[in-house]
């Protein structure tokens, strides 16, 4: 995997809904910047804003992460691209993102990702709690006609 050497900015698309992946987002939030981070949970109205067509990508199955020039990465590319973008990580980062342990990234993260909900239950109970509470504390769609508005802000 090849880092980009120019970037500004990237658009994390998540589970909003998983505790272990909320968890990651705040975790990436306390780190010192590289670059500039916008968490978007791929349930939300504006992933489909933000990015037009992230459906047809799966977002449910792995993250996927969009840099300004417009390049995606998905599964574990993304997890290292998040981590590069920590300013006090992007050593680790370019390790992982080596020919030598980049397959480890890959293999960990498909595990994570295929028993995220499980492990969520075991070790983010607390944060997955709290997603449910925020959840069913959120106001409901207005629906005329079959098209809904909700107030997305409360997202992220």
């Amino acid at each position: 995997m090849k880092l980009p050497e120019q970037i500004k900015r990237i658009e994390v698309f998540y589970d909003g809904r998983c505790g272990m992946c909320c968890s990651f987002h705040e975790w990436i939030n306390r780190q010192p910047r590289a670059f500039g981070v916008a968490f978007i949970p791929y349930q939300s109205t504006d992933a489909e804003k933000v990015f037009p067509g992230i459906g047809t990508l799966d977002p449910a199955r792995e993250m996927i992460v969009r840099t300004d020039a417009n390049d995606v990465y998905r599964g574990a590319e993304a997890w290292v691209l998040c981590l590069h973008s920590c300013a006090n990580h992007q050593t680790a980062a370019r390790k992982l993102a080596g020919p030598g342990l980049l397959p480890v990234a890959i293999h960990a993260c498909r595990v994570l990702a295929a028993n995220r909900h499980a492990l969520s239950k075991v070790f983010f109970r607390g944060k997955d709690k709290k997603v449910r509470e925020e959840l069913h504390h959120m106001e409901e769609a207005e629906c005329h006609e079959g098209f809904c508005v909700t107030n997305t802000k409360s997202w992220y």
